[in-house]
């Protein structure tokens, strides 16, 4: 039996997640296999770039070439789509391997479960490593029921997987750090409280911990890995049995690395804060949800609101980084006391710590079961976006995100422009440049160029007309599981409403669309359009005019006089041409020292440049190859 384990990541136009997919189960299910079952089984991950970065494609590809007997996809509600559609591809191609879904997406009302996947031999609810346990020794089928057609391991609630056999897959060599230098390590499993919107205690039946031993283990390794922080993965780490001598420990054994984890803040008391900040906790993230007593009572938070708020400025005194989620729509909230909240939070001081999360009515949760008795609007697909019900019309949430970004000054969904920096090496080709005065049409092979997620096509010409087409072929090509990004090199108005009709009306039903529910329109499109102006007078009716097309403005030699020159509406989005930063650095550093996210740079040495000068680390994930056609 040789098994590929794999997990892909929430995908977005920023990349701001690819990068922080942490394969924690991957990972400990490899060791699982490996140390427990070793020898009748072979188990693989899928190397980090591939995983994380590769298209479609590019992994079905590498699974195929594994030669696996049984492929196991990791589902979570932003993967679960994408994984079924990769698995479509392997099961066409090689219907003898067996592909099984888990992970916390698979429940007994998810939508998945509602139709028949002939590609997916065995669906499991429950832990990975309970069923590999049954699996691999082929007596599993006394767990297995059918549903929709669908063949379902089920865990029963009585039985888990013992602390002993539990495998920490960092310290054993199966988890490598992510391409920040970080690492997340899930230290306790299980949560001892039953909060009815949340999943978390379902899919983990009984609280284990790994002992302060292993905790010990893990920083000795982290700190010979030099690793910039670490996660420990908790859902409430100060209720552990073994808090006390976790922070013992980390003290005792002089943690030099930062860490980060999840509290519960209503049992912080001073001493506890600074004993958090002497174990060098950096942040913590408090689920602090709402301040209405009544709704944190009937939704099984046994927390008092005041005691919370005692702790989190306790937590913020002693100087570590706070992140306080709140959750607008929760049953016997109303849209008043979720603003009384904000304004709370926001009296306080608090206004850059907190956190605003969309309710998610998840299958398998009470919250669920209540939504349908209520007759609450919701999705029926992933992320499963509570809409209105509860007391909440539509438009108080929207109202509510509305508040929450005037009052606090946080984005949902902060701004990306694609990066025009070119390299002609890269383990995979992430862009393709093509001269359509060149090339009269999009030639038949620049499909197969998409190797990553998230590709960009940059598009020149003089021609309106060639560029429509152009951009028609392509929104026919894209794949709905992935993310696109389309330049226009052009310096004259288009016809923005001819090219976003077409891609609004494929892309009106994606998991990218549902996941940006509460953004604009247009920010809703797996493919998103940007143009690229020389000039700046059609860049400036471009601002004014356009609904779907992004426009950006070349910085150059010609027009950087008249930008330093004259007031516009700053800050909106540049592209700096090769070798004008140090000219424009005082200008830069005047306009977009806090929107650096709207510059982009034709060169890697300009950008070095600029981050040194605006005292930002510059970082980068992995090079990409660009093909010039």
């Amino acid at each position: 039996m040789k098994i590929v384990f794999v997990q892909l990541p929430l995908l977005d136009h920023g990349l701001h997640y690819i990068a922080g997919n942490m394969p924690n189960a991957p990972a400990m299910l490899h060791a699982f296999c490996h140390i427990h079952h070793g020898n009748t089984v072979t188990a693989l991950q899928l190397p980090q770039h591939i995983q994380n970065f590769g298209s479609d494609t590019v992994i079905t590809n590498f699974l195929l070439e594994s030669e696996p007997t049984h492929i196991a996809f990791t589902c979570y509600l932003w993967n679960v789509e994408r994984s079924l559609a990769i698995a479509q591809k392997i099961k066409a191609l090689t219907p003898t391997i067996t592909i099984i879904f888990g992970g916390p997406e698979i429940q007994l009302s998810s939508y998945i479960l509602s139709h028949y996947h002939p590609e997916v031999d065995l669906f499991v609810i429950g832990e990975g490593e309970f069923f590999f346990d049954y699996f691999v020794d082929d007596t599993h089928k006394k767990f297995i029921y059918t549903i929709n057609g669908n063949m379902v391991f089920i865990q029963p609630a009585n039985l888990f997987i013992p602390l002993s056999k539990m495998v920490e897959p960092y310290t054993a060599g199966y988890l490598l750090p992510m391409y920040d230098n970080t690492i997340s390590v899930e230290i306790i499993r299980g949560c001892p409280f039953k909060c009815n919107y949340c999943l978390y205690s379902k899919n983990a039946h009984s609280v284990r911990a790994f002992s302060s031993e292993t905790l010990a283990t893990i920083i000795k390794k982290a700190k010979n890995d030099n690793l910039k922080e670490i996660y420990l993965l908790a859902p409430t780490f100060n209720q552990s049995v073994h808090f006390k001598d976790y922070l013992s420990t980390l003290i005792q054994h002089e943690n030099s690395i930062p860490l980060h984890t999840e509290l519960r803040a209503d049992t912080i008391t001073k001493d506890i804060a600074l004993t958090l900040k002497k174990a060098n906790f950096h942040s913590v993230e408090v689920g602090l949800q709402t301040l209405n007593h009544q709704c944190l009572r009937k939704i099984g938070r046994k927390t008092n609101p005041q005691k919370e708020l005692d702790g989190i400025l306790l937590l913020k005194e002693c100087a570590l980084t706070l992140q306080i989620g709140i959750i607008p729509g929760l049953p016997y909230d109303t849209p008043q006391s979720f603003y009384s909240t904000i304004d709370t939070l926001l009296d306080l001081g608090l206004g850059n710590e907190i956190e605003l999360y969309p309710l998610m009515v998840l299958p398998g949760t009470e919250l669920y079961d209540t939504a349908q008795k209520q007759n609450a609007v919701f999705m029926e697909k992933p992320p499963y976006y509570f809409i209105e019900g509860f007391h909440f019309s539509q438009n108080d949430l929207q109202s509510i995100n509305h508040y929450f970004e005037e009052t606090t000054g946080f984005v949902f969904n902060p701004p990306f422009i694609p990066s025009f920096i070119f390299h002609t090496e890269g383990s995979l080709t992430g862009s393709v440049y093509i001269n359509l005065q060149k090339n009269t049409d999009i030639p038949l092979t620049v499909f197969e160029y998409v190797q990553t997620n998230h590709f960009t096509f940059f598009l020149q010409s003089d021609s309106s007309t060639q560029l429509h087409h152009a951009v028609h072929i392509i929104v026919n090509q894209c794949s709905d599981t992935l993310v696109y990004s389309i330049v226009l090199i052009h310096n004259h108005i288009l016809d923005d409403q001819a090219i976003g009709t077409p891609i609004l009306t494929k892309f009106q039903d994606t998991f990218y669309s549902r996941l940006m529910y509460f953004s604009d329109l247009y920010d809703r499109l797996p493919v998103r359009i940007f143009q690229l102006f020389n000039a700046l007078t059609p860049f400036l009716e471009a601002l004014k005019q356009y609904h779907c097309i992004n426009p950006m403005l070349k910085v150059t030699q010609h027009n950087i006089d008249s930008l330093q020159k004259k007031k516009f509406a700053y800050p909106f989005p540049v592209v700096i041409a090769r070798g004008l930063s140090p000219r424009c650095i005082k200008w830069i550093k005047e306009k977009y020292a806090d929107s650096i996210e709207l510059l982009s740079f034709e060169d890697e040495a300009d950008q070095k440049y600029v981050y040194e000068a605006l005292g930002i680390e510059y970082s980068k994930v992995m090079d990409y190859k660009t093909i010039i056609l």
